[in-house]
């Protein structure tokens, strides 16, 4: 998958973030577990260590990393590329 970033990074385990007001965010986990992502809008999903996704939320709903260590979790606004 290409992605195109449209945002700084933010770290999402240092605080709630609406990640740029993003519809399409990157996250990447940087920690050696898994990490809770936690959705303002109620759901919550997780993360792999080391492993990034791409999430589909609406733009005024924030997301929380949820990984009990001092590693980071990043997200970006990003874009598709054709």
């Amino acid at each position: 998958m290409i992605i195109k970033p449209v945002s700084v990074a933010v770290d999402l385990d240092s605080a709630a973030s609406n990640v740029s007001t993003a519809t399409l965010v990157s996250i990447l986990n940087t920690n050696s577990g898994a990490c809770l992502i936690v959705n303002s809008n109620g759901n919550n999903f997780y993360i792999g260590a080391g492993e990034r996704v791409v999430v589909k939320k609406l733009s005024a709903e924030t997301l929380e990393a949820t990984t009990g260590s001092s590693a980071s979790v990043w997200a970006s606004a990003v874009a598709y590329l054709d």
